[in-house]
């Protein structure tokens, strides 16, 4: 599949229309176009937050671009802490131009006068990349915002926008309750919007291929999006795929199959936080409202596939406890809910469970429903009970 990041093809594409700029080519194409030219373009082409909310992107621009203000800001969130994903790390390592052209593409069309590029203090070569690319954009194009680059800590919670925003600011990391949005009063007080590091990436692509281009990428007119395949596929690691392929495409020709050449009995589709699906399932369409619809989510992509429920089971494991580990203790509801599923899903993982402790958890779930200023409190919910339903005998066989 086409490379919509290469810079060379996107610098060949920015020529072949009379820009002859290397350094930010998107940039310089949409400095050309009339006000709100690109938002239109990022709306027909159906561009949907790649953070895990799939979220329109045109939505959020345009909200920001309303917001009359001296000061506004757009932090570009690559800080990645969902495991399993490494999407983000992957473009600002080898792609950074195109990540800081995009950034640069959208504060220019909102009105935005300062860009951050959030990048995790874990991930040294992405810092080095992105401040080397942000440098190079310094010294070649003018009439810049002000671009800062900043480290946020390697906690789960930093990848919340408002969590984000605090860790910015230098205080704790802590979500905060809304309203008002950050749209409206953000980073300092000020408004601003807040995006993830691969929608910034797709922007290039859109601005000089055009929507229509874009849409083609895949066959539902969906476009693509960067998957990260687990290790246990031939094809492991990041790579873009087209959204509309069937589950069974995505990890037979994308994914390659499993490594240890076994047959695949269940693929969790979109990161820790997504249901799980069964070999029934895997003629669904891999998009944001076909997944949701059989009960899953396309989240950050970060893809995962099974050969057996015993697997399935300890990943679980390993993912109910992420999340009680990740609590950041503000809201009692989330430490309380995610621990007791960690606990439960433990006693499950080791044969001990027992039957009333599974009947719990949907009472568990549904006492707190509503509750916690982010959405941690829910994060481990949908992979728990998705197992239950779809694997009723082999959670029986652990039950005591």
């Amino acid at each position: 599949m086409q490379n919509i990041f290469d810079e060379s093809a996107l610098t060949e594409l920015a020529s072949s229309q009379g820009i002859p700029e290397r350094v930010a080519p998107a940039l310089a194409r949409v400095r050309r176009m009339a006000p709100e030219w690109l938002l239109d373009q990022v709306q027909e082409a159906g561009l949907e937050g790649k953070g895990g909310a799939r979220f329109p992107s045109y939505r959020k621009m345009r909200l920001h671009r309303l917001q009359e203000a001296p000061v506004k800001h757009l932090i570009v969130n690559g800080a990645e802490h969902e495991p399993g994903s490494s999407k983000d790390s992957w473009l600002l390592t080898h792609h950074p131009r195109v990540v800081v052209d995009g950034a640069l593409c959208v504060a220019h069309e909102v009105g935005a006068t300062d860009v951050h590029f959030a990048v995790n203090e874990i991930n040294q070569d992405a810092l080095q990349a992105i401040r080397t690319a942000v440098n190079d954009v310094r010294r070649t194009v003018v009439n810049l915002p002000n671009i800062h680059v900043n480290v946020v800590p390697d906690v789960y919670v930093v990848g919340e926008e408002t969590a984000l925003i605090k860790a910015l600011e230098g205080m704790p990391p802590m979500p905060a309750g809304r309203p008002p949005f950050p749209i409206q009063s953000g980073l300092h007080g000020r408004s601003t919007l807040v995006h993830n590091a691969e929608t910034m990436a797709h922007v290039p692509y859109i601005a000089l291929a055009g929507s229509d281009m874009y849409r083609s990428m895949g066959p539902t007119g969906l476009g693509p999006t960067l998957c990260t395949f687990g290790e246990e596929f031939v094809r492991s690691g990041v790579r873009l795929v087209p959204q509309g392929i069937s589950i069974q495409v995505l990890i037979d020709d994308f994914g390659g199959g499993l490594g240890s050449g076994r047959k695949i009995v269940a693929v969790q589709p979109g990161g820790p936080s997504s249901a799980f699906l069964s070999s029934a399932d895997f003629h669904c369409t891999f998009d944001a409202p076909s997944l949701k619809a059989v009960g899953s989510s396309l989240g950050c992509a970060a893809v995962r596939a099974y050969a057996d429920v015993e697997a399935v089971i300890n990943d679980l494991k390993e993912i109910a406890d992420f999340f009680a580990a990740s609590s950041c203790g503000q809201c009692p509801p989330c430490g309380m809910q995610t621990r007791m599923l960690a606990t439960i899903v433990g006693q499950l993982s080791a044969g001990k469970a027992r039957r009333k402790a599974i009947d719990q958890i949907p009472l568990i779930v549904q006492a707190n429903q509503g509750k916690g200023l982010c959405g941690l409190i829910q994060m481990p919910v949908s992979p728990i009970e998705s197992l239950i339903r779809l694997f009723p005998d082999e959670v029986a066989e652990r039950v005591m």
